[in-house]
């Protein structure tokens, strides 16, 4: 059964006449006979009576013909979107990032203006940690990614650098003191902490392994947390602290307190990820933004 059968089942439903009907779909009269007979055969239904002066649509072709309208109709629709989707006016953009670097700056004017200039384009973003944003990358479920973290990539992608995002010591204002940023390794050793298993991010642990075994921290970790946003919810309920990055606190909370570190100056490096053999008029649109 071929898409053309049932647009000819369609039109001689329509206008119950071989002739007009094969008008109207610009074939020949023994053609569109034939296809509803190779339709007919092939369903084992008779759709129409035959009268001596032509076709009637009998009960079974009544049916089938408003199943198949509404289908014709989804299948018109697609093919229409998909034309569109070749113009950057319309079309689709999906994206994936930590939710906290949504909350204002860069990104965040970015995404907006975007919005603003692209009211037709349909535009998604997704947040999940790193790896399973690049396994939605590598699957083609999204147009591009905000990263910390990760590894080496095939010359399928591109990487654009975005930020130095700096890290910062969360604690809780629960606690009703003050941490300094001139605080010791040894103060910061006796303090309980709140972790994250290496299972979620695991180029991010590492990372941050090395860092705290450069300036010679043990983390106490007392609790453990599967992404930075539940870390938070946990030293703000007292838990203990947690290293962070510093967008978070763009979003203040009375039960949270931040300090920077002297004996933690580093940044942790924030990149946008896509496919270099992407052909996404959107996501092009959307580079040049990010550059400006």
């Amino acid at each position: 059964m071929e898409l053309r059968h049932l647009k000819y089942f369609l039109a001689v439903a329509e206008t119950q006449n071989i002739r007009l009907a094969a008008q109207k779909v610009h074939v020949t009269q023994p053609a569109i006979s034939r296809k509803i007979k190779e339709l007919e055969t092939e369903l084992g239904v008779l759709l129409f009576d035959r009268l001596p002066k032509g076709l009637r649509l009998n009960r079974a072709g009544k049916i089938y013909q408003k199943q198949l309208g509404a289908i014709i109709r989804q299948i018109d629709d697609a093919n229409e979107r998909v034309r569109q989707f070749t113009h950057t006016e319309y079309g689709s953009l999906a994206l994936g990032a930590p939710d906290f670097v949504l909350w204002e700056g860069q990104i965040n004017q970015c995404v907006n203006q975007f919005r603003h200039d692209n009211h037709d384009v349909e535009l998604e973003v997704y947040s999940d940690t790193p790896m399973v944003l690049l396994k939605r990358l590598e699957l083609d479920q999204i147009d591009g990614a905000f990263l910390y973290h990760f590894a080496e990539l095939s010359s399928e992608y591109s990487v654009q650098p975005i930020a130095q995002d700096k890290l910062v010591l969360a604690y809780p204002a629960s606690w009703g003191k003050t941490l300094s940023p001139s605080a010791t390794i040894e103060e910061l050793n006796l303090l309980p902490s709140v972790g994250l298993p290496r299972s979620v991010d695991p180029y991010y642990y590492d990372w941050q392994e090395i860092l705290f075994k450069e300036i010679g921290w043990s983390p106490e970790v007392t609790q453990w947390a599967h992404g930075e946003s539940t870390m938070l919810g946990l030293v703000a309920a007292g838990n203990g602290v947690a290293i962070v990055n510093e967008r978070h606190f763009t979003r203040p909370s009375n039960m949270l307190c931040y300090t920077p570190l002297d004996v933690l100056p580093h940044t942790s490096p924030l990149s946008f990820v896509y496919k270099n053999t992407s052909d996404n008029p959107a996501l092009m649109e959307f580079l040049q933004l990010l550059s400006n």
